[in-house]
This record gives C-alpha cells, structure tokens and sequence, in this order.
C-alpha cells in the first residue's frame, strides 16, 4: 500500500496499507472480473493450513462497545494499528471490521453528500449498492464467522488519476488535511474509509453480530498477485467475532 509520513494517520483518515506501515483504507473490465472470480473461490476455501500461521486479533473501526474479531493468518500479516489486518509488503492488501454510519452518495464528491442509511443489514447494503461510480456485485446472501448478512463487491474506477498520497484528481479536498478523497463510508466517530488506488476492489461482508450490524472491509489494488488474493481469502474465512458472554 503507499506509504504515508511515517504511518502517520492523516486526521481522522484511515486507510489500509502494508509492510511496516499503519494501515487506514474493483476494477472494471475483464481484469476485475478475473480479480473477482478469483477472490470470490478464495473465500469459498478453508482457513489456511499454513503451519506458521498465527492467530492476529482486530478492533471495529467505531466508538461503540464492539465484539472484537481474530483471524488466523500466515507468515507476514499483522495488525500494527489493532484495526487493519495486512500483510507486509503487498500494497494494498488487507482486512477492516467497520460500523458504519454514514454513506457517501457520491465517493469522489462526498462533502455535503454523506447519508444515513438506516439502520438494518439491508437498509446499508441498498446504500453501498447504489453507490456512483462504483458497479456493484449484486448482494447475495452469505455467512461469514457464523453470522449472516449479505456479501457484495464493488471497485472504484480504473481510469481514475491518482497522485502523491492517495490524492484523487477532481474530487473534494478533505478540510482538515488538504488531501483529495475518494470516500466509501464514515465509521461511526472514529474516521473515514477511503480508497487508495485506481482499480482498488473491495469485497464486503454486511452482517447482523448478535443485532450489531458490521462490515466486514477485505481490500485488494488490481495489481495483487494471485497468491496474495488467495491468502486474503482464507483470512477472510477464518475470521470469528469475540462476543463477551451476557
């Protein structure tokens, strides 16, 4: 993923990224439906049988009370913030647990069109489906960690011009730090989702967690190797929430 200042986190941003770098984040054409259907039978595969894979516990990007979340993962991933889950050295590469809150209508032209999309599983699934410029899967519905919801994916443009630090050419400037985001969702008090490349897919997860509705973020930039997006997949398919007993 590109690097940003030493890891710094850019005001409320956030964005996934790897190597040793915090972290704080789909194509179009035939490339991202190769990307996709490639993706979408990783996650259909069992955890991985790595013997060096380890347990990596996570944190919902939110300021609610929250189940935490673990995944099992090989050599290279980490969690160096406790919230993104990346492998280090793979660019944009990586797993996020968010309650989201708000919507941007539009991601290029989001300042003034940030929504609430309701409160249920399918009230913000129509919201990320609907989306401008996004061409989302259409949802189907899916178990993840022993909790349903529903499952779709979406890309940002592949001709979009992106430059310098996740800067994307023509739309709104972020006031607090003068950067231009191609925004996806707020996260309840605690930053903004963000892309990071032209092409950038994201496979999301919506579910119902004992009536906590989450998202579950796994990101991949189109020039992802297949064994990466493999890996990603078998993260994804590990992944159990941490429900305190009542």
């Amino acid at each position: 993923m590109m690097m940003r200042c030493a890891n710094r986190r850019r005001g409320a941003r956030r964005v996934v990224m790897s190597a040793s770098l915090f972290v704080a984040a789909a194509c179009s054409g035939t490339a991202a439906d190769e990307a996709s259907s490639s993706m979408s039978e990783a996650t259909r595969t069992v955890a991985s049988t790595d013997p060096d894979a380890t347990s990596i516990d996570g944190t919902v990007f939110g300021t609610g009370d929250y189940p935490g979340y673990m995944v099992q993962a090989p050599s290279r991933w980490s969690a160096p913030d406790d919230h993104f889950v990346v492998k280090s050295g793979s660019g944009v590469l990586g797993l996020s647990v968010w309650d989201v809150d708000q919507v941007a209508v539009n991601p290029c032209h989001w300042r003034g069109n940030l929504v609430d999309p309701g409160p249920s599983v399918d009230d913000l699934v129509a919201a990320l489906f609907a989306q401008e410029m996004r061409d989302a899967t259409s949802p189907t519905d899916v178990t993840l960690g022993g909790y349903d919801g529903q499952y779709l994916e979406w890309s940002v443009p592949s001709d979009m011009v992106v430059t310098g630090d996740a800067d994307f050419e023509g739309c709104d400037v972020q006031p607090s730090n003068g950067h231009r985001d191609f925004v996806s969702w707020t996260g309840n008090g605690e930053g903004e989702r963000y892309q990071q490349v032209a092409g950038q897919v994201d496979m999301l997860w919506v579910l119902d967690v004992d009536g906590q509705r989450l998202v579950v973020d796994a990101t991949y930039a189109p020039d992802t190797t297949e064994t990466d997006r493999t890996e990603l997949g078998r993260v994804v398919t590990s992944l159990r929430f941490v429900v305190p007993a009542a």
